[in-house]
């Protein structure tokens, strides 16, 4: 895998993009950084990270997913935080879509953007950020936590990219050819309030459901009045 480590960039799955509209990479490639001006979440959302401090990086991967599978990159990246978290003896959960969290608090998000030639994803641009050395965050962020709260442990920034990269690649390898219905139940077992009572917001208003599980379009399927509904990304929140 090929390695570009930079010292500041606005975004790393930018600048993966900026590399593949040039045609200058076509192997799996690791782009990290100590410092990123303008980390992205999904939609509008940003990823705020202190300097030096957490891992901040994407992921370039060509594994000609089919398009229609597209959600099974999602379980695998969110399988692959799980499965390093574990190693450090960490218990996580992944709360649907996108993010990783240590009981009620965030700490991590993941943004992937695929490129799609008729039927089949080229490539895949997976993009994470990591709480892993911070301390302290802004007051205006609702919910976050690092490793380092967890732990007390200061870590190694390229050691621990590395080992978070190369499980991703690792789990790509061992699931690509896996079925959808081996991966989701691997999801379910680790989602964040999978089977429980929870609040939730939509568009139009607040409500009590249950999650039941995910389609393989990646639709959230809850129980609303004994009844399932589906919510795709963005059409539901979670209320803490």
């Amino acid at each position: 895998m090929k390695i570009i480590k930079l010292e500041k960039v606005n975004s790393t799955n930018l600048y993966a993009k900026e590399l593949l509209s040039k045609k200058l990479v076509f192997e799996n490639t690791l782009i990290y950084t100590n410092t990123q001006s303008e980390g992205r979440g999904m939609g509008k959302n940003t990823w705020f990270s202190d300097d030096y401090k957490n891992l901040t990086f994407s992921l370039l991967l060509f594994n000609n997913f089919k398009a229609d599978e597209h959600f099974n990159i999602s379980i695998i990246v969110s399988l692959s935080i799980f499965d390093y978290l574990s190693l450090k003896g960490v218990l996580s959960k992944i709360k649907w879509p996108n993010d990783i969290y240590l009981k009620n608090k965030k700490l991590a998000g993941i943004l992937i953007e695929n490129t799609i030639t008729g039927n089949i994803i080229t490539n895949s641009i997976i993009g994470i950020g990591l709480n892993l050395n911070q301390d302290k965050f802004p007051q205006d962020l609702p919910n976050p936590i690092s490793l380092k709260n967890v732990t007390n442990i200061e870590y190694n920034i390229d050691d621990e990219i590395q080992l978070l990269s190369n499980t991703i690649v690792a789990n790509f390898d061992k699931y690509k050819f896996k079925d959808f219905n081996f991966l989701r139940d691997l999801y379910l077992s680790n989602l964040y309030k999978y089977q429980e009572k929870s609040r939730f917001k939509s568009e139009f208003q607040e409500f009590e459901g249950i999650i039941r599980g995910v389609d393989n379009y990646g639709y959230l399927l809850v129980e609303v009045a004994d009844k399932i509904e589906k919510f795709y990304f963005k059409e539901i929140e979670f209320l803490e």
